[in-house]
């Protein structure tokens, strides 16, 4: 974690968030941000855009770039070992403009469109979420991010990438941490323990090729399957394949555990909105709408300016500017979400969760319904979470989630209960 000096504390800069007090609650960070709009951070030298008009705004404008200098972070950090890493990232889908993008877009996104998930994919989400409640079992106070929330969506991943067996649900995990450890990073510059996230990446890498070939010569029905199909019809390179693979690892389970966690976190504090979702089950798609809002599983994401942009207090950035787009203070945003700590189930307004635009997240669908899933199995099963000594979070300031949360499950003893 990057060192700040005593006189940094009080200035307003990505920085602050890599503190852990920070990490555990930054409400108070981004409230201060709202007030004091769009200011350039002191320390990193980019623009923090908190306001939700304005990074709703910044991310549907056609000369928003997501490219990355990576070249310039290269001579930043000669012999830090990240050429192939940002070789990877550089392919991705996420990173990309323009016509590339829409391309690489409409081949990655086809397999999890909303009536796929909602048909296809709800039966595989099901077994997911069954085989992890099942494992809860006479557990005393088991811990619902690293025995419930973090294995559904690895599990669904699993099968949609048809990962083989014998290649465990701890190294995918381990895989997945590393990776979002630089997705997630300033400058894609892991903060941590370099040698360790960098050696983990290359063997996720090898895996990834291996395992392409090894599908190439027996193909299936996943959804791994079609996207080599769609590298032999030239639709996508086989490098950008295993680029985008790589980053389905991490996007894929990141967000949703990260989301399901925080959900489950408020679902334990809060007994009256257990009662009222299990009460009424319709009404868990709104609340998980509204939960991700007040805990995004992405706090930001960054652009370059290819032109001048004009927020809507008049206030231009220049070319060439790069701005980090606040999506979790967006989301606190009293101009549009009126006492934007209460939750609501009725909510009016359109947080930017998963962002807004031409690269909003395409696996919003995916990540949603996984949760609802979960959240529907969990009131069916349960009359209550209870919150235990013990919670903690991860040390990553951008895909901020649940470290631990252990919960004491009180069981559903009624006879439609399973």
């Amino acid at each position: 974690m990057p060192t700040i000096a005593a006189h940094e504390l009080d200035r307003l800069s990505l920085l602050q968030l890599q503190l852990p007090d920070t990490i555990a609650d930054p409400t108070g960070f981004y409230d201060r941000l709202l007030d004091a709009g769009t200011v350039l951070d002191p320390v990193l030298g980019v623009w923090l855009v908190p306001r939700h008009a304005d990074v709703r705004a910044v991310l549907a404008h056609p000369a928003a770039s997501v490219a990355m200098d990576h070249a310039g972070a290269l001579a930043r950090f000669p012999g830090a070992g990240l050429e192939q890493t940002f070789a990877a990232l550089d392919l991705h889908v996420s990173f990309v403009d323009g016509d590339r993008h829409r391309r690489l877009r409409r081949v990655l996104a086809e397999p999890v469109q909303v009536r796929h998930v909602r048909t296809r994919l709800a039966g595989l989400i099901m077994d997911a979420v069954t085989g992890a409640l099942d494992d809860l079992t006479g557990r005393a106070v088991p811990d619902l991010v690293t025995g419930f929330a973090a294995r559904i969506p690895i599990d669904v991943t699993r099968r949609l990438l048809a990962i083989p067996a014998d290649v465990s649900t701890a190294t995918i995990r381990r895989w997945s941490l590393a990776w979002g450890d630089v997705v997630a990073a300033p400058g894609h510059v892991p903060t941590r323990d370099r040698t360790a996230t960098l050696a983990a990446i290359a063997e996720l890498a090898a895996f990834l090729r291996q395992h392409v070939t090894d599908r190439e010569a027996a193909p299936g029905t996943a959804m791994i399957d079609a996207l080599v199909a769609a590298m032999h019809q030239g639709a996508i390179s086989r490098d950008a394949l295993i680029a985008n693979l790589m980053m389905a690892i991490t996007a894929g389970n990141e967000t949703t555990t990260n989301l399901l966690s925080a959900v489950l976190m408020v679902l334990a504090d809060e007994p009256r909105l257990w009662a009222v979702l299990q009460e009424d089950p319709q009404q868990i798609p709104d609340a998980v709408i509204e939960l991700g809002r007040l805990y995004p599983p992405t706090q930001y994401t960054a652009r370059r300016l290819l032109q001048p942009a004009t927020l809507s207090t008049g206030q231009t950035l220049p070319a060439g500017a790069s701005v980090v787009l606040m999506l979790a203070a967006a989301n606190r945003d009293p101009a549009v979400f009126p006492e934007p700590d209460r939750i609501r189930l009725d909510r009016p307004g359109r947080p930017v969760t998963f962002g807004h635009g031409p690269h909003s997240c395409f696996g919003a669908p995916l990540a949603r319904l996984e949760v609802e899933t979960a959240v529907r199995a969990l009131t069916a099963r349960y009359t209550r979470l209870r919150p235990r000594p013990g919670r903690s979070w991860r040390h990553n300031a951008n895909l901020r989630g649940l470290a631990h949360l252990p919960v004491q499950l009180d069981r559903n003893t009624t006879a439609g209960a399973r």
